[in-house]
């Protein structure tokens, strides 16, 4: 199941690529958890529980910003799968080109969905989490 796992996410950041903005849907379980509670930018933060508050926060997320671009790998994890990104993005309404970094985020599966998604603003402190290292 875990290769299963690691190719549904890879699909959804495609999809994204590709320009559909509605980032995981159909991958979300009914009782999803999206803990943005570590990301380092003002306003942001928080814990998300269910799939309209996670797509509430991504069309809110998204709309700030007239281009999001990053690079990323897909790591399995057994259980979990680890996405390391390296993001940068530009300001819809200053232009201003903003790199957010290396981070990661972690998704944990149920019944083939994602139950638990969190992001780590630290790539290694994201793959110890998991029992990996760089």
């Amino acid at each position: 199941m875990s290769q299963e796992n690691v190719e549904r996410i890879r699909a959804t950041f495609e999809a994204f690529i590709a320009g559909n903005r509605d980032f995981g849907a159909g991958l979300l379980h009914p009782d999803v958890e999206w803990d943005a509670s570590e990301f380092e930018v003002p306003g942001v933060g928080g814990v998300y529980r269910g799939p309209a508050s996670v797509r509430q926060f991504w069309r809110e997320w998204l709309s700030a910003w007239e281009t999001v671009q990053f690079e990323y790998q897909v790591v399995d994890a057994g259980d979990s799968v680890v996405v390391l990104l390296d993001q940068w993005m530009r300001g819809r309404s200053t232009g201003i080109e903003l790199p957010l970094g290396k981070y990661a985020h972690i998704y944990t599966f149920r019944d083939g969905l994602v139950v638990h998604w969190k992001v780590y603003m630290s790539q290694s402190q994201a793959l110890e989490a998991v029992g990996l290292s760089e």
